[in-house]
């Protein structure tokens, strides 16, 4: 692979984290802006000075970009991107977390926050549960368009060079809260209308699924393995899942309402990994550690603690983690600093 050469050498090290096992020295993928900056693509109003400042990724510039010049802007990145230890460089068509929802015709907005991500607009596109036929995706949806036009073109421009990953993907009852209109709605559902949310709940599936299916036929025979927005490699079909709503709920809401949909997307999956997102989400740990087909777990304590900083976290995972499938994804300011902490840790 053109930008990780030593990519075959490190497949040993991710199929030792995928069956929960260690081999000769610590996991850890690492990234860092490299000592010496190439130049950005010419002629961009994009760019910035030093390089391109990681604008592929901002749904703006996917929206409102062609393929090939987000490709440039990508192909510039991983030139000026250093990816120690088992850090892989990969591209995923970024429409932001939402984008699911918009394959199912909600309205996409650009974030007014932040420009590396997008929201849809809370608007009742499921008036009620007695007509689910709005949770299929239409494959002449704009947004969806773009999304398979621009891994198409991903794949064709990167083999032998880059990995191309899937979409962000938030299935589920996370989008079923948006179609219904928001949050609150949503939650009333879950006991007004409880056999109304398990079916769309499996509608929802059958999208999430087609997603994935369209996705992975694009990149399948093109490439080693899968990739996603999590960054972790495997040898098969691999996703990142997830239920972000469930802060709100209770384990048992959880394993009634959250739980068959879970399954399914783990037993579709050759690998899987559950993005458990924020400490309100810890009451469902349990639940997770009973899927025998979960092969791990990435937890963030969320937004709320950024300003604070994970530190008062490592204990929770010194404590109850071993060595065994542990695999640390961290980044530095520059290449020196990656490249001392992986010689620390026995890598070269």
């Amino acid at each position: 692979m053109e930008y990780k050469p030593e990519f075959e050498d490190l497949e040993p090290y991710y199929r030792a984290f995928w069956q929960g096992e260690v081999l000769d020295r610590v996991a850890i993928a690492i990234t860092a802006p490299r000592d010496a900056i190439l130049p950005s693509p010419s002629s961009s109003p994009l760019e910035g000075e030093g390089g391109v400042r990681g604008n592929w990724s901002e749904p703006k510039v996917v929206l409102n970009e062609t393929p090939e010049r987000i490709l440039d802007y990508f192909e510039a990145t991983c030139k000026n991107t250093f990816y120690g230890g088992l850090s892989v460089p990969f591209f995923w068509p970024n429409l932001g977390p939402d984008v699911f929802s918009a394959f199912l015709g909600a309205d996409l907005k650009l974030s007014e926050d932040s420009k590396s991500t997008s929201w849809v607009n809370w608007s009742k596109v499921i008036s009620n549960y007695q007509d689910l036929t709005r949770l299929e995706i239409k494959d002449d949806n704009p947004f969806y368009r773009k999304t398979l036009d621009l891994t198409r073109y991903a794949v064709e421009r990167g083999k032998g060079k880059y990995l191309v990953g899937f979409t962000d993907l938030h299935g589920g009852f996370d989008a079923l809260s948006v179609l219904r209109g928001g949050p609150e709605k949503a939650s009333v559902d879950l006991i007004e209308n409880p056999e109304g949310v398990k079916s769309a709940m499996r509608k929802l599936y059958q999208a999430w699924q087609k997603v994935y299916d369209d996705s992975y036929r694009i990149i399948k025979d093109n490439q080693p393995g899968t990739i996603c927005w999590i960054s972790i490699w495997a040898p098969g079909k691999v996703y990142s899942v997830q239920n972000d709503f469930s802060c709100l709920v209770s384990a048992k809401m959880y394993r009634e309402f959250f739980l068959e949909e879970l399954l399914s997307e783990i037993n579709y999956l050759d690998y899987s990994i559950y993005h458990l997102d924020g400490v309100e989400a810890l009451q469902h740990l349990d639940i997770l550690l009973e899927i025998p087909k979960l092969n791990a777990i990435q937890w963030v304590s969320g937004a709320k603690f950024e300003k604070a900083g994970i530190e008062k976290w490592i204990p929770l995972v010194l404590e109850n983690l071993k060595p065994e499938g542990l695999l640390i994804q961290t980044s530095c300011s520059n290449e020196g600093e990656a490249r001392d902490i992986l010689a620390k840790l026995g890598w070269t």
